[in-house]
This record gives C-alpha cells, sequence and structure tokens, in this order.
C-alpha cells in the first residue's frame, strides 16, 4: 500500500472506477494534495489537469468545476499552502502576546518553520525559481501572494517596534529593511535546495538571524 502523504515519489494512480466517493468537502484538499505532486514531478509547463485528476482519483471535468485552468488550480495550491501560516503570523501581530522584539521573533520562526521545514512550500519555491523566466505570471502571482504579504507583516512589527521606542525608528522605518529581514529566510531555503535538508549551518540560521537584526534594530551606539 503506497505511503501516505503530499508529496509521495513515484505514486501509482489508481483507476477511476476504484476511487471513493467524497463528500464536496473532501474533494478540493485531495486534488490540491494530486496538483502538488503533478506540478513537483512535472513542473508547471509540464502539468496536465488529467493527471491531476488520476493522481486525485477524480473525474477530469470535476476538476474543472473547481479550477477553470491550470493558473487558478496553481494558486489554489499556493494559498492552501501558504493561507494556515499567514493567519496565525496576522494573529500575532494583530494581537501581540509581548514586546514588538517577541512578535518579530515569532514571525523569523515562523518563516524559517516554512521555508526549511516544509516540504509542500520548498516544492513551490522551487517550481517558481525554475519556471519563472517562462512564466512570469506565476513569478508576479507568488510575489504579491507570499513575499508581498510578509513583507506587509515585517513593516508592521517594525512600524510597532519603532512607536514604543523598542526599535530605533531610523531603523526600522528605513526602505527596505522589511525585506532585508526576510532575506535570510530565502536564502536559507536556496541553501536547501543546493545542500541538501542535513546541512547543519541552516539549523543555526534563525538564531544568528535575530541576533543581527535585533541588535541593528536597537543598538544605540
Amino acid at each position: 500500500m503506497p505511503e501516505e502523504g503530499c508529496l509521495q515519489a513515484g505514486r501509482v494512480s489508481t483507476p477511476l472506477r476504484g476511487r471513493k466517493r467524497l463528500a464536496p468537502a473532501e474533494r478540493v484538499p485531495q486534488i490540491l494534495d494530486a496538483a502538488v505532486e503533478e506540478f513537483t514531478e512535472r513542473g508547471y509547463g509540464g502539468a496536465r489537469m488529467a493527471a491531476v485528476a488520476d493522481r486525485a482519483r477524480v473525474a477530469k471535468g470535476l476538476i474543472y468545476h473547481y479550477f477553470p485552468s491550470k493558473e487558478s488550480l496553481f494558486r489554489a495550491v499556493v494559498r492552501s499552502c501558504t493561507q494556515p501560516v499567514f493567519e496565525e503570523a496576522e494573529r500575532r501581530v494583530a494581537q501581540p502576546a509581548g514586546s514588538a522584539r517577541q512578535t518579530l521573533s515569532d514571525l523569523v520562526t515562523l518563516g524559517y518553520g516554512r521555508a526549511c521545514g516544509d516540504a509542500r512550500e520548498r516544492a513551490l519555491f522551487r517550481l517558481i525559481l525554475t519556471e519563472a523566466e517562462r512564466f512570469p505570471e506565476l513569478s508576479a502571482f507568488y510575489r504579491d501572494e507570499v513575499f508581498g504579504r510578509a513583507v506587509a507583516l515585517v513593516r508592521a512589527v517594525l512600524r510597532a517596534g519603532a512607536e514604543t521606542g523598542e526599535f530605533r525608528p531610523e531603523v526600522a522605518e528605513m526602505p527596505g529593511m522589511a525585506e532585508v529581514v526576510l532575506s535570510p529566510m530565502v536564502t536559507a531555503g536556496v541553501w536547501i535546495m543546493i545542500m541538501g535538508e542535513g546541512d547543519a549551518p541552516v539549523a543555526r540560521m534563525p538564531l544568528a538571524h535575530l541576533e543581527l537584526v535585533l541588535s541593528g534594530l536597537t543598538d544605540r551606539r
């Protein structure tokens, strides 16, 4: 019996006649999991809606009922992967449990967890890197949906810290500072893609990252 999971390698398709009849609420997650597999293995250009249907064990027409195009399916996949963590991050920013310093530390921890620890997130990030030149619309969507949303969250925390006096206003409000705070997490994701998951420096990056960023934001010498 094949191992359960979103990123099974070499998964064997099951004939449609053997598929289990699912409630509508269960169909979309099953389709999205199958789409991640298809995009990961074949790339965006090579992915086929019919193949996604086969992986999900549903009729092809059912996929088009929920997702009228391959691009709309890809967008839904990205949102299904990123929405839970963004909801958590936005909750922490809107209702901070402590200082701005602690909130920023929480966001950095969440970011590394996604960039380095979530297989679906890494698979989609790799897809964007390899397909962006051929499909710039995917890159633009990922930039707005993921990077843009993350930048807005960090900016809000930097602004809050500057208002309370925790962070130096001239640093916290510097153009590009939110992007600088986020950049090491992106680098860590690329590092894993090149060096592999077991590379020790990546495990140590979050603490070094926070030390560098927080020192720059609070050092008044």
